[in-house]
């Protein structure tokens, strides 16, 4: 079963909990780079933990240009090739702040090197001048894939994570996502932590250390 929703943001949704990239967006799939517009449940993507896995959802969410007139903090950010390492982007990529990608340890601050954290995007663009919100852009649509499982995949060459269904994320989708959401994932209806995390450490925001290579 596959789904793809589209929500309208009302002005109110705080950007902690705004995900998703945004289109033309290239995603390494087995058939090689396709645009994250361009996928329909059922495809597949290459994720880092488990391979090729199928899409199971895509839900988008609309950010109007009024709305990010009256809420600036609403628009994207945008990643400039190499803004968090080589080839991480290989070309710009815009995606909302509230999302996550897997940075590098030597990018973090009082971490290990060779472990790789979930840090979200907005902490790059505070400490890297490659990577800043781009309020230029009109109405902007954020796409969000679900999978079985939390994954991480590779958006431009940067891994960013799945979309979660947790609590607090399925209570800002619109009531037909979220039906559709519990009717793929059962279990979210009955346990709050049916769906965990992948398996990758969470760094906190301000101590990403921009790249200068």
């Amino acid at each position: 079963m596959g789904f793809v929703s589209d929500t309208v943001v009302d002005g109110k949704l705080d950007r902690r909990y705004l995900t998703g990239i945004c289109g033309d967006a290239n995603l390494r799939t087995p058939l090689g780079p396709r645009r994250v517009e361009m996928l329909n449940p059922g495809d597949m993507v290459v994720t880092r933990d488990h391979g090729l896995q199928p899409v199971r959802m895509i839900w988008t969410r609309t950010v109007s240009a009024s709305d990010m007139q009256k809420h600036p903090d609403l628009a994207p950010i945008r990643l400039k090739p190499r803004a968090i390492g080589p080839m991480m982007p290989s070309r710009d990529l815009r995606i909302a702040s509230g999302h996550r990608a897997l940075i590098p340890g030597y990018l973090i601050a009082n971490v290990p090197d060779d472990t790789s954290y979930l840090m979200r995007v907005d902490a790059v663009a505070l400490a890297s001048d490659a990577a800043y919100m781009d309020r230029a852009a009109d109405t902007v649509v954020f796409y969000n894939l679900v999978f079985d499982r939390h994954e991480v995949f590779c958006a431009e060459g940067v891994p960013i994570e799945s979309f979660r269904p947790s609590p607090k994320a399925i209570s800002l989708l619109d009531v037909d996502a979220r039906e559709t959401i519990v009717d793929l994932f059962p279990n979210l209806a009955r346990k709050r932590c049916a769906y965990p995390s992948a398996k990758h450490p969470v760094a906190r925001g301000r101590s990403y250390r921009a790249c200068h290579a």
